[in-house]
This record gives C-alpha cells, sequence and structure tokens, in this order.
C-alpha cells in the first residue's frame, strides 16, 4: 500500500503500553487508512482482533482548566477536588459500551494502597456519584469515549497517576503509569463542602487568582508598600509546592486537610526545619545570597530553589510571607500577606511585653521585643477540630522567631479567638495575641533585683493592620479583626482573659501611681532620607507646683526587628515646668551624622526616658519612624500584544550626597517577564539614570511590571506599572 504524508494523531498525552503508539495515514481509493502501532484499521471499523487497548488520554486542559479555575495554569492537567472533570479516552477498536467494560484508578504516591486512600478504583457507569471518586461515561464514538472523573471535596492534594482498565471479551488490558498520565488536585475554594470554601467571587479573584499584591512596611506612622509577585501560575512553581509536601513527610491522609497543610506549609518556607524554602538573615551582612529588600516577588525564590535543591538566601518577614501566600494559593487555599505595625515578640508566653529599667533608668534587656513591623499570612478556611465560630480566616506565620511543637512554625491561628482571648485554642494563638493586643509593662529594678511596675501602655501594641484591597491597590486595614476597639471594655476583658492563661496572670493587680507630668515623645511625620532628623519631647505639668525633669534621648538606627543597629546620638537636659505649664526638649540630627548607621528599611528609634525629681514619676517612651526613600519611575507601553516584544524603562535620581555603589535593578512581572538582575555602574550625587529592559507578553489582560533597586546606602526603592496585555 502507497503511503501519503504523515503526521502525529494523538489528542493530548501518549498514554499506552509500551512507548508512545505510532500514527500514520495514507489516503487511497478505498478512503483514509490509519496505522497504529503498526495494525490496519479503517474510519469505519477496526479489524484488529484482541483486548480493547487504550492509546491515549487526552486530558482536555483548556475545558477542564476554565471549569476548575485553573487555566492559568501552564502545565500538568490540574483541576479541583469535589468537581467533575473530563478525559478523552482513544483505543485502538471500538468502545462498544454494552460489552466492553472500563474502570478508572487513580494512585497517590509511590505505595497507593485503598485501605489508605491512596488507591481509588471507579468502575465507569452511567453517572457520578456525590461526594466520592467515582466515574461515568458521557459519550463514545468509534474508538473514542469521553469519561467523567469527580473526587470528593475532601480528597488528598498532590499528583495521581491515571490509570485506565479496559475488559473486552474475557481479557483485560491495563495502561502503564506514566508521567504524561497525570492529574493534579487542588483544593477548592468554590464548592461548599471544600474547608477551604470562600462565598465572594471577588475575594475568590483575589486570593486564589491574583498573581499580583503588596507588602505593607515601614512604621505605624508612616506605611510603605512595595509590589509584589506572587505569581503562583507561573512554570514549576506547582512543581515546587508539591515538592514541598513531599519532603516535608506530612502524611499522605493529612494531605486533604488545610489545617495541617497550611501548618506544614508554615515549617517549609522556612529552612530551620527540613531544608525548606528560604533562610532568613537580619544581621545585615547578605554575603553569599541575596538582600531581602532585594527581591520582588517569589517566584525567583522558588525557581533557584527548585533548581538548585537547597535553602535560598535571604528572607526576611515580607519575603517569608510573600511565598508563603504564592503556595497557599497555588495549593487553593485562599490567602493573603498582613502586616501588623507595633508588633510585638512575647519570649516567655506572659502575654505582656515587660521592658526593664535600672536606677539609673538604663534599659535591662528583657528578652521581649517591638517590631516596627511584621509580616504574616492569612489562610481561609474551615476548622472543624476546634468549637463552632472559629473558622474563618488564620493567622499562619512562616518567619521562623519561636518553636511551635518543637519546630519553626506558626499557626493555623483562628483571628476570632485572638479577638476574644481565648488564647488555650491551637495553634499558637498566645503567640500571635501577643504580637497583635499585648500591654507593654514598664518595671523598675533595684539594686537588691525587686520589680516596681512603673506603668503600664495600653495602646502600644498592634496598629494598622494592613493587606491589598480586594480588587484594588488601596490598602485594607484588618486592625478591628484582631482586636476590639484600644481601650474599649471588650478589648480589656480580651487581654485579662488571655494574660490570666499566661505565665504572670497577676499582672493586672492594681497598683497606685502618682503621675502628674504629661510626656510625648515624636519626631516630624515625613522625613526622607538626606534631610534633618527633628525629635521633641514634649511635657505637660497638670498640678499646681513646678515640676524638676530630668530628661535623657536616645536616638538608634534599628533593624525593623527592635534590634539595635548603630547609635546615633543622644542627650541629656534638666528642664524645669512651671505649674499647669508645658515644656519641650528637641535634638537634630544631620544627614552626615545618621546616614552611615541606617540600615535596611532605613528606620530610627528614638527613646526618651525622664524622671520627675519633685515625685519620682518615671517616664519611658519611645517613637519610631521610618526614612523615606524615593521611587523609582517604571515606563512601558499601557497596551501590549501577546508575543510582541516591548521595551521598558526604569527611572532613577539619587538624592543624596553622596555616590551610591553595589547598584543593582530587579524587574519583573507574571506573564510579561521572568525575574531579573541588571547591575550598574556607581551613581553620583543627583545623577538620573535609565536602565532599558525588553521583555514579550507571554499571557493576555492585566499585568504589572515590578522593579526595585539596591546599593549601599538605599534600599527598599520600587516601582510599578500596569498593562494591558492583549
Amino acid at each position: 500500500m502507497g503511503t501519503g504524508s504523515s503526521t502525529a494523531g494523538s489528542r493530548g498525552n501518549a498514554a499506552g503500553e509500551g512507548s508512545d503508539p505510532v500514527v500514520e495515514y495514507a489516503t487511497t481509493d478505498a478512503g483514509r487508512y490509519y496505522f497504529i502501532d503498526w495494525h490496519l484499521i479503517t474510519d469505519d471499523y477496526y479489524v484488529q482482533d484482541g483486548p480493547l487497548k487504550l492509546t491515549n488520554i487526552d486530558f482536555l486542559t483548556d475545558e477542564n482548566g476554565r471549569a476548575h479555575h485553573t487555566n492559568e495554569f501552564e502545565e500538568h492537567n490540574v483541576v479541583r477536588r469535589g468537581q467533575p472533570f473530563t478525559v478523552e479516552l482513544r483505543f485502538e477498536k471500538t468502545y462498544d459500551e454494552g460489552d466492553d467494560t472500563l474502570q478508572v484508578e487513580l494512585h497517590f504516591g509511590d505505595n497507593p494502597l485503598p485501605n489508605k486512600g491512596t488507591l481509588q478504583r471507579m468502575p465507569v457507569g452511567k453517572s457520578l456519584e456525590d461526594g466520592k471518586f467515582s466515574a461515568a461515561l458521557e459519550s463514545s464514538e468509534g474508538g473514542f469515549a469521553k469519561v467523567k472523573i469527580t473526587t470528593p471535596p475532601d480528597a488528598i492534594i498532590g499528583k495521581y497517576h491515571v490509570v485506565i482498565e479496559t475488559t473486552s471479551e474475557g481479557k483485560t488490558f491495563r495502561s502503564r503509569k506514566t508521567d504524561d498520565n497525570t492529574v493534579v488536585v487542588l483544593f477548592n475554594p468554590w464548592v461548599k463542602e471544600d474547608m477551604t470554601y470562600l462565598d465572594d467571587e471577588a475575594k475568590l479573584d483575589e486570593y486564589i487568582m491574583n498573581e499580583q499584591g503588596y507588602q505593607y512596611y515601614g512604621t505605624s506612622r508612616k506605611i510603605g508598600k512595595r509590589p509584589w509577585n506572587f505569581g503562583q501560575f507561573e512554570p514549576k512553581i506547582l512543581d515546587v509546592c508539591l515538592r514541598l509536601l513531599d519532603r516535608s513527610k506530612i502524611k499522605d491522609e493529612s494531605r486533604g486537610d488545610a489545617v495541617k497543610v497550611s501548618r506544614i506549609i508554615s515549617k517549609m518556607v522556612n529552612s530551620a526545619d527540613d531544608g525548606g524554602v528560604l533562610t532568613g538573615n537580619w544581621s545585615g551582612n547578605y554575603a553569599g545570597g541575596r538582600s531581602p529588600t532585594a527581591w520582588n516577588g517569589s517566584v525567583a525564590i522558588l525557581h533557584q530553589y527548585y533548581e538548585r535543591n537547597r535553602p535560598v538566601c535571604y528572607g526576611q518577614c515580607w519575603v517569608f510571607s510573600g511565598v508563603m501566600t504564592t503556595v497557599l494559593r497555588c495549593l487553593g487555599i485562599p490567602a493573603r500577606s498582613v502586616t501588623n505595625y507595633d508588633s510585638a515578640h512575647d519570649t516567655d508566653v506572659s502575654m505582656t511585653i515587660d521592658n526593664y529599667m535600672d536606677e539609673n533608668l538604663r534599659n535591662i534587656d528583657g528578652g521581649d521585643s517591638v517590631w516596627n513591623f511584621h509580616v504574616w499570612n492569612e489562610a481561609w478556611m474551615a476548622r472543624p477540630d476546634l468549637p463552632e465560630g472559629y473558622g474563618g480566616w488564620q493567622a499562619v506565620d512562616a518567619t521562623p522567631q519561636e518553636t511551635s511543637d518543637g519546630v519553626y512554625c506558626c499557626g493555623p491561628c483562628p483571628i476570632s479567638a485572638v479577638k476574644n482571648g481565648h488564647v488555650y485554642l491551637p495553634y499558637d494563638t498566645k503567640f500571635v495575641f501577643a504580637e497583635v493586643n499585648a500591654d507593654k509593662v514598664y518595671w523598675l529594678v533595684d539594686r537588691h533585683k525587686n520589680l516596681r511596675k512603673l506603668r503600664t501602655a495600653k495602646g502600644a501594641i498592634g496598629a494598622k493592620m494592613s493587606t491589598k484591597a480586594v480588587g484594588s491597590h488601596a490598602r485594607e486595614d484588618l486592625t478591628e479583626n484582631y482586636k476590639y476597639p484600644e481601650g474599649s471594655d471588650q478589648e480589656r476583658v480580651a487581654v485579662r482573659t488571655a494574660v490570666s492563661h499566661g505565665l504572670k496572670p497577676n499582672t493586672y493587680d492594681d497598683v497606685i501611681e502618682n503621675e502628674d507630668v504629661e510626656f510625648d515623645v515624636h519626631a516630624d511625620d515625613e522625613i526622607y532620607i538626606g534631610e534633618n532628623i527633628h525629635v521633641t519631647l514634649s511635657m505637660k505639668n497638670t498640678s499646681a507646683e513646678p515640676r524638676r525633669v530630668t530628661a535623657h534621648l536616645t536616638a538608634r538606627a534599628m533593624y525593623y526587628t527592635g534590634v539595635p543597629a548603630h547609635d546615633i546620638g543622644e542627650m541629656e537636659k534638666d528642664v524645669t515646668i512651671p505649674p499647669n505649664g508645658e515644656a519641650s526638649v528637641e535634638m537634630t540630627y544631620t544627614p552626615r551624622e545618621y546616614l552611615d548607621m541606617l540600615v535596611d528599611q532605613a528606620i530610627v528609634k528614638v527613646h526618651a526616658m525622664a524622671h520627675v525629681d519633685n515625685t519620682n514619676q518615671v517616664y519611658s517612651g519611645q517613637d519610631d519612624f521610618r526614612l523615606m526613600s524615593p521611587d523609582l519611575t517604571v515606563r512601558a507601553p499601557a497596551e501590549m500584544t501577546l508575543g510582541d516584544q516591548v521595551t521598558a524603562e526604569i527611572e532613577f535620581t539619587n538624592p543624596l550626597d553622596v555616590t551610591l555603589s553595589m547598584v543593582e535593578f530587579h524587574i519583573e512581572g507574571p506573564g510579561l517577564q521572568k525575574p531579573k538582575k541588571i547591575s550598574h555602574t556607581p551613581i553620583k550625587p543627583g545623577e538620573t539614570v535609565r536602565v532599558m529592559e525588553r521583555m514579550t507578553p507571554r499571557k493576555p489582560g492585566k499585568k504589572t511590571i515590578m522593579a526595585s533597586f539596591t546599593s549601599n546606602k538605599l534600599t527598599q526603592v520600587t516601582g510599578e506599572l500596569d498593562v494591558v496585555v492583549s
């Protein structure tokens, strides 16, 4: 028989026994003939004898992707549990629904077993069974059959091998397990029976589908934000997420539980246990890795982890949170990054932040600290393991601060439990409560180590909790989710309830305090790097007699975790305040005095201590502020065409009177540009530089170009630009 042109005619992934089938055809007078594995067939009938053999599975990725909200994934056959998906089976001969039988098997893991739920055998029937693994014939014609498969809403999350068993004329054929014939099953927040169900389409678009967001940083007085590329649908990201679950050693049967999965992911995003993704570094020395402020998103981090199979250097809280958001959204758990300002780190489970000073008004390190900001995550899920009412948003934190059950993880912690002081509920509710609503307690330690409580600052911890608003670039304030209005009866009850379960349950025994001088320490509202720092301690005498005050002020460059970096300066001054009068103490520092002292985030803490000689009243207070950085200007065509190369421009002007060295620009954008680093020559004072980068859009829709700038003296400089790809 003569041959004509030959083509591969399969519809999707090859799935036969042995090697992929060879498909050739030739047009003759008798019609079109097919050669499949060298067996002659025609369009009307199959002449081959023997069992009904599968030659192909088409996972219909476009059709299933649209139905399952997984069409953004560029790799794998991805579906969501609790919802049917369709496959098209191709056989070597005509499928006869009356005489032939079909069975679908899903194999999970290395040793699938029916009693473990990792081996599911599903006879192909006439209809699906709700809430169970089942399969049903949708249609058949000639050598093709469409089969619907559904998984229950509590199915194990991960990759399944699909095996097809056929029986015809008493003979059985089983397809081989191949890497091509796999389906990845994810959580399904669109299905009511799934524990991640979220009944709000706009929130699902934001917390599952959106690949771009913000990380908020700075201080409660001056909130900063930078764009972040979560990129959960970018190539290889799903592979990394599945690898993390495998490496975590989580039990197969636990992989369908969002509570356990989110907790194990909070462990695996940091490298403190089990070789997780990121190594934390708060030292200011980032040799051997990348400065945390240089990352624009999670994609470059997860790609590096996947390729090198070892932890990535380095991360700090917002980086850990960004990666955590990516992994949770990729797996199908609604998630968002959340920033808490004036965030407490309680080290002794007292749920108070204790500050100690000696008789000379010098601080004594007590272990507790207050971070200018801390970024963690919230994940949305039901909590069937807890009493009713504790489902919804749960705090989970991948930053390795304290161990929980012996490993560095945190959560999921129900936000509603935190708000009401129900710190006896799992997981890590005491720790999260202290972060957002602990009181600051000031203690005086005498020479005999006796403690005298000086005062309690009731509104000093937890402020302006921030996340990206749904469907916009605005900031949403979440503070009321975590605590009642500061100072309200409900808030005080929650605090006392929480502390009663801590190590210092008697903290709130009343103490008589003699205080008639009011103090307030503050810096100017907006200070850019390169401007003078001006700080004022204001004092008001509410008594009818004069008050003599000794005031001591210090200014320090700080890491955002509350750890001192370098002293900028200090001063001490005696002031007499007239009866019912006011006075102030001021100090100023120039850029030449502070610039070399700054570290990442450019945060300065001013600490004021004062002693009223007449009454022995003691005051200790502080103000933190962030020196603001300039923005990058990003320019590119507002409208782009899929596959057409365009040029983006990044512009930066050095605002300092010193030359910037070790200059790097970082640029990326999901669907537009893979993460890229661009080194640059030193930039002189006042100099403006422009960096050009070509990019070719590969995904349609609204996209964001994200850029950042780092140097020896200036970091946390960012810019962004929204574009539309058609």
